[in-house]
C-alpha cells in the first residue's frame, strides 16, 4: 500500500487571511522544498534581494522581525500573491515486485496547481524606542495531481499541505540598531490521496493468484495540528550607506492528528483483505511533522540618492525533514513510512532598486535556490528542482497614507528525474518509480502599504 507525502492538484486555490488558519496552497516551483518565501510584494519585485535589511518595512517581518521598527504611528501592509505553474511528467515507468509492469499514463500536464494567497502585517510605534506588530503569513504549501490512471498513482495521487503563521512581535531600536523578537503560531494541514495495490497485497499475504497492479484501492488521510516556535532579527545601519539585517526562524515541530478513509467499493481484493486481514478500515492517524528553521540575512546599499544595490542570502535547514511516517489507530492496518533525508539548502539574491521621482521605484532581480531532495529519494511525492528566478517590481505613492507595489517573477528549473527504487522496504507493495518532470512557473503579486 501507498500514502503519499504531500501533493495536490491542478486546481485554482482561493485563501482567506484570518486569524484562525491562514492557509495557501502552492507550489514547490516557486521555493525550496515546500516553502514560500512569496510573503510581500514590495520584495518579490527584486527577488526577495535585501528583504531583510529594510526597516520601517511591515510587510518585510517575514524576512526579519526588525522590519517592524521605524514606523511612524501605525502601519499595515497586505499583499495577494498569485502562482500560475506550468507543470509536466513524461517517461514514466513502474513495476512491481520488480517483475509486474505498471499500466497507466505515463505523461501528464497541470501536475502542481495554481494558487492566490494573501499575507499581510502591521506594525505600531509605542514610544521612540518601542515597537509591537503582529504578521500573518503562509510559510509553507504545495499541491501536485496525479490522474487515478497515471502509472506513477501508487506513489500518490492527490495531495496538498496547507500552512499559516500567526507572529506577534515587539521591537526595540536605539543607536541606529533594531532588535525585534516574539512567538509564531502555524497551523499545518494535510490532505493524501493514493491508491493502493491491492491486488499485489493480496497475493502477496493471502498467497492467492491475484495478479499485482490489477485491483486498485484508495486512501485519503486528512490530518492537522497547532504548533509554536519562535522568531528574531537584527537590523541596523552601517556607515552612511550601508544597512544590514539578519533573522532566526526557529522549527516548529507538529503532532498531527486526523483521519483516514478507505474505499474498496471497486475493489474485490481490497474488500478480501478487509474481511480476512482488517486492513482498510476507515480509521483514526496522526503523524509527527517538522517544519524547518531558516536563517536569513542581507545587506541594502545606497549607491546614490536614487539607487540601492540589494543582496540576501538564506538557509532553509531541511535535515529536520528526514521522514513522515503515518500511524493508523487501527491495529491491523501497518504504519506508513516515506523516507526523504532530506538536505539545507542556501538560497542567494541580487538586486537593484531605483528611484524615479519622488513618488515611484521600480526594482530588478534574480535569485538562485537550491534544491532539498534527496536524489536517491526523488519522487511524484514532491517534484522540484533547484531553480532561478528573474522579478520585476514597480512601487508607486497613491498619497501620504497609501503605497502601491506591483510585482512578477518567473521561476525555472532544468527537467528533474523521478527515481523511486523498489528496493526500499517502505516500497514493497508501491513499487518503483521514474520520470521526467519539467517545473516552471509564473508569480504576480499586487501589495498596499497603509498609515494610520
Amino acid at each position: 500500500m501507498q500514502i503519499q507525502k504531500m501533493s495536490g492538484s491542478g486546481r485554482l486555490t482561493i485563501t482567506p487571511l484570518s486569524l484562525i488558519a491562514l492557509a495557501a496552497s502552492a507550489t514547490p516551483a516557486m521555493a525550496s522544498g515546500f516553502s514560500l518565501n512569496l510573503q510581500s510584494a514590495e520584495a518579490l519585485g527584486a527577488a526577495t534581494a535585501g528583504a531583510q535589511a529594510t526597516p520601517a518595512t511591515p510587510a518585510n517581518a517575514y524576512f526579519n522581525p526588525a522590519s517592524i521598527t521605524g514606523v511612524e504611528g501605525i502601519e499595515s501592509s497586505l499583499s495577494f500573491i498569485g502562482v500560475l505553474n506550468d507543470t509536466s511528467y513524461e517517461n514514466a515507468s513502474g513495476s512491481l515486485f520488480g517483475v509486474a509492469p505498471v499500466a497507466g499514463d505515463a505523461e501528464g500536464e497541470a501536475v502542481i496547481g495554481d494558487a492566490i494567497f494573501p499575507t499581510g502585517a502591521i506594525s505600531a510605534k509605542l514610544s521612540d524606542h518601542l515597537f509591537a506588530g503582529v504578521a500573518l503569513y503562509a510559510p509553507f504549501g504545495f499541491n501536485t495531481d496525479y490522474e487515478d490512471t497515471s502509472v506513477l498513482r501508487y506513489h500518490g495521487t492527490f495531495s496538498q499541505v496547507v500552512s499559516g503563521v500567526i507572529q506577534p512581535m515587539v521591537g526595540v531600536s536605539a543607536g541606529g540598531w533594531s532588535l525585534a523578537a516574539g512567538p509564531k503560531f502555524q497551523y499545518v494541514d494535510i490532505d493524501l490521496e493514493g491508491a493502493i495495490d491491492a491486488a499485489g497485497i493480496e497475493s502477496a499475504l493471502l498467497m492467492t493468484a491475484a495478479i499485482p497492479g490489477t485491483d486498485d484501492a484508495f486512501v485519503d488521510v486528512s490530518a492537522d495540528d497547532w504548533g509554536t516556535g519562535f522568531v528574531v532579527g537584527l537590523q541596523g545601519a552601517v556607515g552612511d550607506r550601508l544597512t544590514v539585517g539578519a533573522s532566526f526562524s526557529s522549527k516548529v515541530e507538529h503532532t498531527l492528528s486526523g483521519t483516514a478513509e478507505f474505499d474498496i467499493s471497486t475493489s474485490t481484493s481490497g474488500q478480501t483483505l478487509a474481511g480476512l486481514a482488517g486492513l482498510f478500515q476507515d480509521t483514526g492517524v496522526t503523524s509527527e511533522f517538522t517544519t524547518p528553521a531558516n536563517i536569513q540575512f542581507g545587506l541594502r546599499y545606497e549607491v546614490n540618492d536614487r539607487t540601492r544595490v540589494l543582496a540576501s542570502g538564506s538557509q532553509t535547514r531541511w535535515k529536520s525533514f528526514d521522514q513522515l511516517a503515518l500511524n493508523f489507530e487501527n491495529p491491523f492496518q501497518p504504519a506508513e513510512t516515506t523516507t526523504q533525508n532530506w538536505q539545507n539548502t542556501w538560497a542567494g539574491a541580487v538586486g537593484v532598486e531605483r528611484d524615479f521621482g519622488p513618488s515611484q521605484t521600480f526594482r530588478l532581480g534574480v535569485m538562485y535556490e537550491e534544491d532539498p531532495a534527496n536524489p536517491a529519494f526523488s519522487s511524484p511525492r514532491v517534484p522540484g528542482a533547484s531553480r532561478v528566478w528573474v522579478a520585476g517590481g514597480y512601487s508607486r505613492k497613491l498619497s501620504d497614507r497609501a503605497d502601491l507595489h506591483l510585482a512578477a517573477s518567473y521561476a525555472f528549473a532544468d527537467t528533474t528525474p523521478v527515481n523511486e527504487s523498489a528496493a526500499y522496504p517502505e516500497n514493497l507493495f508501491r513499487g518503483s518509480a521514474n520520470a521526467d518532470v519539467d517545473i516552471a512557473g509564473f508569480v504576480a503579486a499586487v501589495g498596499v502599504d497603509w498609515r494610520f
